[in-house]
């Protein structure tokens, strides 16, 4: 049984923990607002279903922590986790929301922030379903425009066409960070060409990094690759049971390879670090 990083809970560090007179002080000392997404859904035989929300929040509290030591006050809003699962939705323990009852909750959770008085919010969402982004993004831009609060989402550059978007929209943040070479090393050079999107090595090893009594990695290791295709990216796209006959147990990628990621430490570091200087730029007006 290994340790877990996080702490006892993913409200650890989140508002959750806060009074609120705590958070009136730092409604008033204009604090910043990370706000980590999620859903829960099927992550193969040897992840849990809560993949996504852990993964949200432990990198919101990396980044909470980088932002103090720029001298940046933040806090987190407690992991939202009842999004949409199209791709998956044929699997058992997927739960999945309308796109407008999500909408509307995150609608309710800015006016509240708005109330209390809070203005700059980064959204960070570790769940790929282009229908649960889209109400995300929706959210958000009814939130800036309704409550005149500055609203980001936080979006990988190699994610914005995929989601219908150019780059220079003000309610996102584009990362875009340049990994060394020397980051891949060890990496299985047969999945070159591949999609591992689901459940494969690098998330299966990110949930190790940080909550390892949660992987099964007897499970993890003997399974073989199932990393997509071009053709076969098609077909997950499709949900039910379509993704259910491509990927029978869930996973869409190669867990087993999460044994060779072995610069995970410095890779999530380095990502932390290009975060947190992004959020500083676009405080700035520089992003």
């Amino acid at each position: 049984m290994g340790g877990n990083k996080m702490g006892y809970s993913i409200f650890e560090k989140t508002m959750a923990d806060m009074t609120w007179q705590e958070v009136e002080k730092a409604s008033k000392e204009n604090q910043i607002v990370l706000f980590p997404l999620g859903v829960i859904e099927e992550h193969g035989p040897h992840l849990p279903l809560g993949t996504d929300s852990y993964w949200s929040y432990a990198s919101c509290k990396c980044i909470l922590e980088e932002l103090n030591n720029k001298g940046q006050q933040a806090l987190i809003v407690p992991p939202y986790y009842w999004g949409i699962n199209h791709c998956t939705g044929g699997f058992p323990g997927t739960f999945s929301v309308r796109p407008e009852t999500m909408k509307a909750v995150l609608m309710d959770i800015f006016n509240n922030l708005h109330d209390w008085g809070f203005h700059n919010i980064f959204c960070n969402n570790c769940h790929g379903d282009v229908i649960h982004i889209r109400a995300i993004l929706d959210a958000i831009k009814t939130g800036r425009n309704e409550f005149g609060l500055n609203i980001r989402i936080l979006v990988d550059f190699y994610d914005l066409s995929r989601i219908g978007l150019k780059g220079d929209e003000d309610f996102i943040l584009v990362l875009n960070p340049e990994y060394p070479e020397e980051f891949y090393a060890g990496m299985d050079k047969s999945e070159i060409g591949l999609f591992d999107i689901h459940a494969g090595g690098y998330e299966t090893a990110f949930i190790k990094h940080y909550f390892s009594e949660l992987v099964n990695e007897e499970v993890a290791k003997n399974l073989k690759s199932t990393s997509l295709t071009n053709k076969e990216l098609e077909q997950w796209g499709r949900g039910g049971e379509a993704t259910r006959t491509l990927v029978p147990l869930g996973y869409a990628g190669n867990p087993a390879g999460y044994k060779n990621i072995v610069n995970l430490d410095c890779i999530e570091k380095f990502t932390v670090e290009y975060t947190v200087k992004r959020i500083m730029e676009s405080l700035n007006g520089k992003a």
